[in-house]
């Protein structure tokens, strides 16, 4: 993420551009942008002008569900953002933002570590380019914070653009699972996939 960082100029630029190409066809307010992107809404009004002047995204007016003050929820007109399709760069933009590895092996293990004693992390699915398969992300290991792993998956996802599957487990239940051949374990092992630590010998 530092080199694209540097290259587009910010992470949240990156952030914003993986968003709308991993959603072609949506159509995303302002609002919408700073939860998944996780863009500070100070920064983000300067993103999307410059993206609009550039013809990456265009602005297009939907219907939103909106909460009154009394709490009830009616349809409102709005303007949001969607990707322009027609924008002549797209194609190696795409490439570069989304065919690409989304994160560095070395990088996984550094955001996973600090949230309790890790002993293994295996990734599949978006992080290797399969999408069909059933989990992106399996960290196995023991006194692991589960509120520290969805705070860190909630930032992946923010990067990425992608919602993350993952699956946290004690090494104990791991172990068991490996022995009976659990349908969860297979699922991860039996197709493509990459262990990015291991200190179980799995």
């Amino acid at each position: 993420m530092d080199t694209l960082e540097k290259l587009f100029g910010s992470l949240a630029r990156v952030k914003i551009m993986r968003l709308f190409l991993l959603n072609p066809e949506k159509i995303f307010s302002k609002d919408d942008i700073v939860k998944q992107a996780r863009v500070a809404s100070s920064i983000l009004s300067k993103e999307l002008i410059l993206l609009e002047k550039i013809n990456f995204i265009r602005k297009k007016s939907f219907f939103a569900e909106i909460k009154s003050s009394g709490g009830k929820t009616k349809k409102k007109r709005i303007y949001g953002y969607v990707l322009n399709s027609d924008f002549k760069y797209i194609s190696p933009i795409q490439r570069m933002l989304v065919d690409s590895k989304p994160m560095e092996h070395k990088e996984i293990i550094k955001r996973i570590s600090p949230a309790g004693k890790v002993k293994a992390i295996v990734v599949s699915g978006l992080f290797i380019q399969e999408n069909e398969s059933r989990v992106d992300l399996l960290v196995v290991g023991d006194y692991i914070s589960e509120q520290k792993i969805k705070n860190t998956v909630l930032q992946m996802e923010s990067e990425i653009g992608r919602q993350i599957r993952y699956t946290l487990l004690e090494t104990q239940d791991y172990r068991y699972r490996l022995s009976i051949c659990d349908k969860l374990v297979r699922d991860i092992f039996d197709y493509p996939h990459e262990v990015v630590f291991d200190k179980i010998g799995s």
